[in-house]
C-alpha cells in the first residue's frame, strides 16, 4: 500500500526527511511550499515529487500531513487549510507547540508530535515521537518508518518527553558546536594552529570519540574517560579545571533553561 505523504512546508527539516524517502515506494510525496522561488527550486531538485503552492484537495483518513512550518507562523498557516485536514494523520515537527494546541486549531485529534534534529539531513538524526492512544499500531509503524529513514527514533512514553528531548538531542547540536568552537579558537589564538588545521583536528577527535562510544556500548562513558585520564597526567589537569569550574553544573543549567523556554513557548502558543 502506498501512503500519500504531504509536507506542509519545504524548509530544511522537511527536506531532510523527504530527501531520504524519495526512493521509498511506500510513499507518494507531495510538498506544499508557498514561496515561489523555493517551490521552483524543489521542483528542479525533486522532479519525482508534486510541488504545490497551496493545498487544494482534502486529505482523507489514510493520508499523512507533516507540518513543518516555523512555529511563529503555524497558527495562520494551519488556519488556511484546516477544513481540508480534519481526517488525516497530522505529524508536527515544530518545537514548542503542544498537540492540544494543534487539535484546537484543526479539529483533528490524530496529532503526532515529533522532535527531530539537524543531523537528520545526513541520516544521523535522533527523533522523539509521541503517538496518542488513538493511533493504531499499523499507523504507528508507518510513522516510525518515516523517521527511521533519517536516523534513530525515541518512542516517547508521554508527550512531555518531546519537550524534554530538546536539551538532550535538538539544541544539544548547537551546544556541542559551541564547545568545539572553544577548542578551535584557543588552538588558533594561543597555540598558533591555522583555523583549518584546528578545525580538522578537533573535528576528527570528536568523530573518533563518538565512534568509541558507539563501538563500546557496554562500557560506561565515565570508564572511557578514565581510560584516557592518567593519574597526574595532562588530561587529568584539564578535567580538574572543568570540575573546579563546575562544567557539569553549567551544562545542567543550560539544559534546564532550554527546556524551560520550551514550556514558555507552549504557553505562548496557547
Amino acid at each position: 500500500m502506498t501512503n500519500k505523504l504531504v509536507f506542509f512546508g519545504g524548509g530544511n527539516m522537511a527536506e531532510a526527511i523527504f530527501s531520504k524517502l524519495k526512493n521509498n515506494p511506500a510513499f507518494k510525496i507531495e510538498i506544499i511550499q508557498n514561496n515561489n522561488e523555493r517551490a521552483q527550486e524543489l521542483s528542479h531538485n525533486y522532479p519525482e515529487f508534486q510541488i504545490w503552492q497551496t493545498l487544494d484537495s482534502t486529505l482523507d483518513k489514510n493520508d499523512i500531513l507533516i507540518i513543518a512550518v516555523k512555529p511563529q507562523h503555524a497558527k495562520e498557516a494551519i488556519n488556511a487549510i484546516k477544513e481540508k485536514i480534519k481526517d488525516c494523520i497530522i505529524i508536527s515537527v515544530m518545537a514548542g507547540i503542544p498537540s492540544q494546541t494543534i487539535i484546537n486549531w484543526t479539529g483533528n485529534e490524530r496529532v503526532i508530535r515529533t522532535m527531530p534534529n539537524t543531523p537528520a539531513s545526513l541520516g544521523l538524526g535522533a527523533t522523539a515521537i509521541y503517538c496518542p492512544e488513538l493511533v493504531t499500531d499499523q499507523e504507528k509503524a508507518i510513522i516510525y518508518s518515516i523517521f527511521e529513514a533519517i536516523g534513530i527514533i525515541y518512542p516517547a512514553k508521554d508527550e512531555s518527553f518531546v519537550d524534554k528531548v530538546l536539551p538532550v538531542t535538538s539544541s544539544t547540536v548547537a551546544f556541542i558546536y559551541y564547545f568545539i568552537e572553544g577548542f578551535i579558537n584557543h588552538a588558533v589564538e594561543k597555540y598558533g594552529f591555522t583555523a583549518t588545521d584546528a578545525r580538522n583536528l578537533v573535528n576528527q577527535t570528536v568523530m573518533g570519540s563518538s565512534a568509541m562510544i558507539t563501538s563500546n556500548p557496554n562500557i560506561a562513558i565515565e570508564e572511557l574517560r578514565a581510560r584516557v585520564t592518567s593519574k597526574k597526567g595532562t588530561t587529568e589537569q584539564g578535567i580538574l579545571t572543568f570540575e573546579t569550574n563546575g562544567l557539569h553544573d553549567i551544562i545542567a543549567q543550560a539544559m534546564d533553561n532550554c527546556y524551560n523556554r520550551a514550556l514558555e513557548m507552549a504557553k505562548e502558543f496557547n
